[in-house]
């Protein structure tokens, strides 16, 4: 009996071809509380640069591949994944439009507590400005002062501890690359921290938008902790008690105050001005 009919009599359906499994987007690992998907190109150059062996995963477009060749052939050697990615998907994975073609899955950056500030200070090692914010809670502002940090040469960058905002892949990106070399610092209690290191010899000096002496006046090249307020409340007072000195950079006072960034930028140009001024002034003298 023709094939047609018996199926036609049973009634069963002529046999399909199992349907392709469509391609899944590329998934990103699982990703453990102690690690972070770092975004953006020098943000994870850096990171390759100085700790590559916290890298867990590398995701790349394309494009990015001949720029970081150096990256996946120690991938290959190493035995860590790394994948070639699609934008759209490089966008889910990094979870940034911004990612620059390549994300790195990676252990979160360490940060420092007051013991390992005080290490250095032992050691002779903190001889440039220490950074401290105070009530600066915004990713962006923080990675942005990072950058400016590490042009000037800060010794590291400190805030109360849960104030102070978390090296988020965000801030990184913002950071250029400076995250992985500027120390972030969390102290518990600020003041008592400020206090220590006053003993140790360093001078306190506070910024403010509305008194103070203008930054080429105060000793700011030497060891000396800057504090930089939010903009909105300024310096708190329990930290403004602790302060040798108020600094104020001078304007026309058309606007209450600058951007928290880029008084930092300001105020540690002038102080690698003195630094140079007086490594200059030393050469001269021999």
């Amino acid at each position: 009996m023709p094939e047609a009919i018996i199926r036609l009599m049973t009634n069963k359906k002529p046999p399909q071809a199992a349907a392709r499994p469509k391609a899944e987007p590329a998934r990103q690992r699982h990703k453990a509380a102690s690690e972070e998907t770092y975004h953006g190109l020098r943000a994870c150059e850096a990171l390759f640069a100085r700790r590559p062996e916290e890298i867990v995963r590398v995701y790349l477009t394309a494009g990015r591949k001949r720029h970081f060749a150096r990256l996946l052939a120690w991938c290959a050697e190493h035995r860590r994944g790394f994948q070639v990615v699609e934008e759209e998907n490089l966008r889910r994975i990094s979870g940034a439009t911004h990612h620059e073609g390549v994300a790195i899955l990676a252990k979160a950056i360490r940060r420092w507590g007051l013991e390992n500030l005080l290490t250095e200070v032992a050691a002779g090692r903190a001889t440039s400005p220490i950074l401290y914010l105070d009530g600066v809670e915004n990713p962006h502002n923080l990675g942005s002062i990072l950058r400016t940090a590490a042009h000037f040469g800060v010794t590291a960058v400190a805030g109360r501890a849960g104030e102070l905002p978390p090296l988020s892949p965000a801030a990184v990106r913002v950071a250029e690359g400076a995250a992985e070399t500027v120390p972030v610092c969390d102290l518990a209690d600020p003041a008592a921290a400020l206090r220590r290191l006053a003993a140790a010899g360093f001078a306190i000096i506070a910024a403010s938008s509305h008194k103070g002496v203008s930054p080429e006046d105060v000793r700011l090249g030497g060891r000396c902790v800057l504090v930089l307020g939010s903009e909105g409340k300024g310096v708190s007072p329990a930290i403004e008690r602790v302060a040798t000195t108020r600094v104020r950079i001078p304007g026309t006072g058309a606007v209450e105050s600058l951007n928290v960034s880029v008084a930092c930028g300001v105020l540690l140009a002038e102080a690698s001005r003195q630094r140079l001024a007086a490594v200059s002034g030393t050469r001269r003298r021999e």
